[in-house]
């Protein structure tokens, strides 16, 4: 008989037959199953194929060669066919990963990609392009007390009133082993994230926030070769062009629903809340002049 573990994450309740150690165990009806059995090596009639994916209105496929097929259903259940000597710790990796970010996707949630930190009674969310620093800046904050919510996926809802707010993610972030060495940790203390990569996934249970937060401010980080840090604030319609170019896995949307319901929240966000860039010289990682900004900002 095969085991069931039960878990919350993204504010879901989710029933897995692999274990996640990731994630904190709960209790509850699942919203979210995820199963153990065959994938067909291909979608029927797929509106998008891209590298690695297929997908149409309600159905997505991730294959990724030597770890697993990942099949993704109305935003409700999750089947994994696991190659053989597959490690499941990365299987794990693209589970909480894009597999998580299509099922979010196909329930109208939006996962953007950044680190949402909690700051007095709402949360921030630092984003920014692969290798800006937004894992190693909530990492800072992190060891100046603030508690963080979610790191590289954060699930944007829209509450019944209209107000944007962050669900919870799982206490682990993923750093660089420099990233850790800045922070003043040592990095061999953590398990690695990909064998053959200098990333590690440190666990932050103590300073974990587990309940959801009405979103406030999003900043997006960017390097500069002006020598200074500078902030701006952003409007119009690169506001709205940045909330859709920083959505974790964009392209895995398809299909009209899905495309509706997602440039709604981006109409909501660009109303509702302050969107920065924050410009950062090159090379450089100042952790409290950056933290001075954003909390002044």
């Amino acid at each position: 008989m095969i085991a069931e573990y039960t878990y919350k994450a993204f504010g879901l309740v989710i029933s897995s037959e692999i274990e996640c150690p990731e994630l904190i165990l709960h209790e509850g009806n699942a919203d979210v199953k995820i199963k153990l059995g065959k994938v067909s090596d291909n979608l029927e009639n797929p509106l998008f194929t891209g590298v690695r994916f297929q997908a149409k209105e309600r159905e997505f496929l991730l294959t990724v060669d030597g770890i697993a097929r990942y099949y993704i259903i109305d935003g409700n259940r999750i089947t994994i066919d696991i190659y053989p000597n597959a490690s499941l710790a990365e299987v794990r990796l693209f589970l909480l990963g894009s597999a998580f970010g299509a099922l979010l996707h196909q329930r109208g949630v939006l996962p953007f990609h950044g680190s949402a930190i909690k700051i007095d009674s709402s949360a921030i969310i630092l984003s920014g392009l692969s290798g800006a620093g937004k894992s190693t800046l909530a990492g800072a904050f992190r060891s100046k007390g603030y508690k963080i919510l979610s790191d590289d996926i954060s699930a944007i809802s829209i509450s019944d009133n209209g107000s944007p707010f962050v669900q919870p993610g799982y206490p682990q972030v993923k750093l660089w082993s420099d990233s850790i060495t800045q922070l003043g940790d040592n990095p061999k203390k953590y398990a690695k994230v990909r064998a053959e990569l200098e990333k590690h996934k440190v666990p932050i249970s103590s300073d974990f926030y587990e309940n959801p937060l009405p979103l406030t401010k999003i900043f997006i980080l960017a390097s500069s070769n002006l020598g200074d840090l500078k902030i701006e604030q952003i409007k119009g319609v690169e506001k709205f062009s940045l909330l859709k170019t920083h959505t974790y896995r964009f392209n895995f949307v398809s299909g009209k629903e899905m495309n509706e319901s997602h440039f709604k929240t981006f109409e909501i966000l660009a109303k509702k809340i302050d969107v920065f860039k924050v410009f950062r010289p090159t090379g450089k990682f100042c952790f409290d002049e950056l933290i001075n900004l954003i909390l002044n900002g």
